[in-house]
């Protein structure tokens, strides 16, 4: 059997960014005078692109507050930020166990390519990955969709489709955009309800699930996809 790849979501996937996430948005949202939100309303929007969720936030749809607020982001989450994170227990050994079975595995996320490279390689798991993808600083590749296209074409994996893991609505939907198996992760940002209502093909609740739920997929999702 040929082996699909394996793309993982980043935040909230692999990691719980929720930390630096709420400081760095909080940070915008003190300096362009915003009430702050409680956590709870601020954290469903890790995983959406982030010029959409900015200006749900600063409540405009004026596109140059909305990029400042972007920028002051971006400040706050290059200045220690985007490190205040952990990574979620299991996810080393998952990552170790299908390196090793070589199946080719990449991150796929809305975070911009230039600082997901930076969190995997701090935490010590760039080595597990054949390349980190992630949105362009211009926007470019922000939609989860379109970004798997991008994957697909410039790995040539349009024979052996890949397999999407993620947390939220936007990577379930991103792999049906796509015609992908997904599997969905329960200990994430998103609730079960969503991803199984989105049409997640498998659903786990700890990264030790992933074993099974791959390695029974994959021949499955091969096969399906020809």
């Amino acid at each position: 059997m040929i082996k699909p790849a394996l793309l993982f979501d980043l935040d909230g996937t692999v990691t719980n960014p929720a930390p630096g996430f709420l400081a760095s948005i909080r940070y915008a949202m003190e300096k362009l005078g915003v009430p702050y939100w409680p956590d709870e309303k601020l954290l469903p929007f890790i995983g959406p692109p982030l010029r959409q969720s900015m200006g749900t936030i600063l409540e405009t749809d004026d596109p140059e507050l909305i990029e400042e607020g972007v920028e002051l982001y971006r400040y706050r989450l290059d200045n220690g930020g985007k490190f205040e994170a952990e990574i979620h227990d299991g996810i080393p050994e998952i990552l170790e166990h299908f390196s090793a079975l070589e199946y080719p595995l990449f991150i796929c996320t809305g975070k911009p390519e230039c600082v997901a490279g930076e969190i995997v390689t701090h935490f010590g798991l760039r080595h597990f990955f054949r390349e980190v993808y992630g949105a362009k600083l211009d926007g470019t590749h922000g939609d989860k969709a379109d970004l798997i296209r991008h994957i697909r074409q410039e790995q040539d994996l349009t024979k052996t489709p890949p397999i999407m893991i993620g947390d939220t609505a936007f990577d379930i939907r991103a792999a049906k955009a796509n015609d992908l198996s997904s599997i969905g992760v329960s200990w994430g940002f998103g609730s079960k309800d969503i991803l199984l209502s989105e049409g997640a093909d498998v659903l786990v609740s700890t990264p030790s699930g992933l074993k099974s739920a791959i390695e029974n997929l994959a021949p499955n999702h091969f096969s399906r996809t020809q």
